[in-house]
């Protein structure tokens, strides 16, 4: 059964930022599958994901579905400006959000130069991975696509160089992000394993064996005498 979002009235403090004016932030939790109805953030339309994850999930006239972004930690979600964007905002992990009405968080942005240009860097980073997304659809194969999506998880994660990345998600909403069916999913995971790229066991942890192939892999380029896979 599907669940619908709704907001509790829970309210911080007084949050500050550069001048002496304050924002009261809405706090909520969102379970899992849950689906986040524009209709109940009418109030407070600006969503800051604070831990889990959120996918623009679609379904497509077979019955197929797919996701064609993902919102993580820190990344913002404005409503006012999601238009008719066809698909559904569903919690593909448990979301902790703060929300904010559209006027509190515009004057943030106004009185604070420093929060704006975060907001600013935020925003371009998401175009950039929007971007980077498409090319990942377009041209690469399944296991280049698995190589870039690891990589990509460790930088929005603010990993920096770290080998363990956590790949949270279910296989399910990672392949329907990849554009790929879960068995094909599956056999990329192998294939990397397999070319000692990846160690991966039954959790949600990842380790990069050789993070150079990996990344020239990600890139859509041979490795050594070994072809990509399709």
């Amino acid at each position: 059964m599907t669940q619908v979002a709704y907001l509790d009235a829970h309210y911080t403090g007084s949050m500050r930022t550069g001048k002496m004016w304050a924002a009261a932030a809405t706090f909520n939790t969102f379970d899992q599958d849950t689906v986040l109805d524009r209709e109940a953030f009418r109030q407070h339309p600006v969503l800051v994901v604070k831990s889990g994850a959120i996918g623009l999930q679609h379904m497509l006239g077979d019955g197929r579905q797919t996701i064609s972004v993902i919102y993580f930690e820190d990344e913002v979600i404005d409503f006012r400006y999601l238009g008719r964007v066809s698909g559904k905002l569903v919690c593909i992990l448990p979301v902790t959000a703060c929300l904010y009405k559209g006027d509190d968080f515009d004057a943030m942005k106004h009185d604070n130069p420093q929060f704006e240009a975060s907001q600013s860097a935020g925003a371009a980073r998401q175009q950039y991975y929007a971007a980077q997304h498409s090319v990942d659809l377009a041209r690469k194969s399944a296991i280049e696509k698995l190589a870039s999506f690891i990589l990509e998880c460790r930088k929005r994660q603010n990993l920096g160089r770290a080998l363990t990345v956590s790949l949270r998600l279910r296989r399910t909403d990672i392949a329907d992000y990849m554009g790929l069916r879960v068995e094909t999913l599956s056999r990329a995971f192998s294939k990397l394993k397999k070319m000692q790229l990846i160690d991966a066991d039954e959790t949600d942890e990842i380790f990069i064996r050789n993070e150079p192939a990996l990344r020239q892999l990600a890139n859509g380029r041979t490795i050594g005498n070994r072809t990509c896979w399709k």
